[in-house]
Order: C-alpha cells, then structure tokens, then sequence
C-alpha cells in the first residue's frame, strides 16, 4: 500500500476509529508498511468493538506472526476460528486454519530440533 493511501486511512480513522472496515483497512496497511506495533493496536481495537468481525482477527493473527509472537498468534487465530464458524465466515475460516497448522507445525519442528 502506498503511503498517500495509508494516510488517508489513518485521517479516517482518527475522524471515526469505530469504523471496522477503515480500521481494517489501516491495520492491513501498517502491516503492510511493516509497522506491527501499530497494526496490532488498531486491529486489538477493532476486535474490542466489534468482535464478530473475523477478517480483523485473520489480520490480528498475521501481525502477531510478523512481530514473531507466535503463541498470542495461535490463540488470535483459535479465537478467530472459532468466530468465523460462529458467524458462518468460510473464508477467514479457511485462512486462520491453514495458518494455524503452519505455526503450530513449525513450533514442533523447532522445539523437536532445540531438544536434540
């Protein structure tokens, strides 16, 4: 994203920050711009407003991945899982799960090397 277009995201949030799809929208983009601490506070505040939203909990999870906090990842992606069966989100669904195999594959791998 570039950034004339993240900072028009970023002026809309601050206009409304109850907005879920500009929120999104921004926390896609600072992800993006690799700006994670910052991703990670406004996809948190899109989730504390609106917690059925599954596609802030995707990207929640994915910006955990990128800061390298996995364990917050896997349990971002649980609850989000289990969110988007709840409300019927298949692709979200479908996304978090493939993720969360990934990482929790990947944490064994590494924990099955560190032991040996």
């Amino acid at each position: 994203m570039d950034r004339n277009r993240l900072e028009q995201l970023e002026k809309l949030w601050a206009m409304d920050p109850s907005d879920p799809v500009v929120g999104l929208g921004l926390g896609t983009g600072l992800l993006e711009a690799q700006e994670f601490a910052r991703a990670r506070d406004v996809l948190e505040m899109i989730i504390q407003k609106k917690p059925e939203y599954a596609a802030a909990w995707e990207v929640l999870g994915k910006t955990l991945e990128a800061m390298g906090d996995r364990d917050q990842a896997i349990r971002v992606y649980r609850e989000g899982i289990a969110i988007s069966r709840a409300g019927g989100f298949l692709a979200p669904e479908k996304q978090m799960s493939r993720r969360l195999r990934r990482l929790i594959r990947t944490t064994r791998v590494e924990g099955e090397e560190s032991e040996t």
